[in-house]
């Protein structure tokens, strides 16, 4: 499905204003701010329209960008070819990172598991405590939950950047369970804790149940979560993490390195040097499949156009990545950024 150039680029500023306006919610619905059904709003068709008519006059700090004399990219749809039928993921949503514009998706509202695009909220949710990052702290084997796990014993102890490294580019399992531990909190006080972001964040078919992605109760859809995709990403502390493709930690009571080498093969693999990847997080289970996020640039300095993909369902590692690929070269072949 391709939506129009500009109906889904609403900030966060605009959401922020939404979420504390009651009369806004009864016209425009969450996530998407398109018109609700038998709701009148004049000739607005969206919650961006009413901040270009009416909202940027009422908070002219907050909405600036939406005044009539802003300096705004303007992306215009200048070719009509399609990409849908290539691509064998089973929900998508490509986005122009910069505005917010969703450019193609596909089964948006489908909630499925996440798998470990899970550790996303788990970063957001430590990074927000701003722990620091020099200070050594142990991996205990009730941490140890299946699936990728960084393969220390219990008690070894790491630095809490190295536990970042570990989660977030080798996505191991008992690292994000142990930098929960950080915050002091308990497992279902952490897990409350991420809920009530993603509440706030106004993702209404988000929800979580443990930090690390292995439990199936951790559920989004590729729209919803293209938007905590975009918070993270963009946060410079999580950045760094997200787009490292080999990474030596070490374990501090032992001396040992360890090499962490990234889920992420756009990162190293050859098939993918056309492209600049800024950043990605991958997610499987069994029942989940392949899951991607990813922020992605034409080339180095190529600021203009780069795009946030959000991907899941796909049959195997390999084909996310494919896909992905697929649905970038489109949208920047059948797009025009002014």
């Amino acid at each position: 499905m391709v939506v129009p150039s500009g109906v889904f680029a609403n900030t966060d500023a605009l959401w922020r204003i939404y979420d504390a306006r009651a009369d806004l919610q009864r016209v425009f619905t969450p996530v998407t701010g398109s018109l609700m059904p038998n709701a009148h709003a004049g000739s607005l068709n969206n919650l961006e329209e009413w901040a270009r008519t009416e909202g940027w006059k009422e908070y002219p700090h907050a909405l600036a960008s939406y005044a009539p004399n802003a300096s705004k990219t303007r992306i215009t749809r200048v070719d009509p070819s399609e990409v849908e039928s290539k691509i064998r993921a089973t929900a998508y949503v490509v986005m122009d990172k910069k505005t917010g514009t969703i450019l193609t998706m596909k089964n948006e509202q489908l909630v499925w598991p996440i798998a470990s695009l899970t550790k996303l909220m788990t970063a957001d949710i430590v990074l927000s405590k701003n722990p620091p990052l020099t200070k050594l702290f142990p991996v205990f084997k009730e941490d140890n939950v299946g699936g990728a796990k960084l393969a220390v014993k219990h008690g070894d102890t790491l630095t809490i950047d190295d536990l970042f490294y570990a989660m977030l580019v080798g996505s191991a399992n008992n690292a994000a369970n142990a930098l929960s531990r950080t915050t002091g909190l308990s497992r279902e006080a952490f897990v409350e804790k991420m809920n009530a972001r993603a509440s706030e964040l106004g993702l209404i078919k988000t929800h979580f149940a443990d930090p690390s992605g292995m439990e199936l109760g951790n559920v989004s859809t590729t729209l919803e979560l293209s938007r905590l995709v975009k918070e993270v990403f963009e946060n410079p502390k999580a950045a760094r993490y997200l787009g490292t493709s080999l990474k030596a930690i070490r374990v501090a009571n032992t001396g040992e390195t360890k090499k962490i080498k990234s889920t992420n093969w756009m990162l190293t693999y050859p098939e993918y040097d056309a492209l600049y990847v800024t950043g990605g997080k991958t997610g499987y289970l069994e029942e989940s499949q392949w899951n991607f996020a990813s922020t992605i640039k034409p080339n180095a300095t190529d600021d203009t156009r780069e795009l946030l993909v959000v991907l899941f369902g796909s049959d195997s590692r390999a084909q996310s990545f494919a896909d992905t690929q697929a649905l970038v070269n489109w949208a920047w072949h059948v797009y025009e950024w002014k």
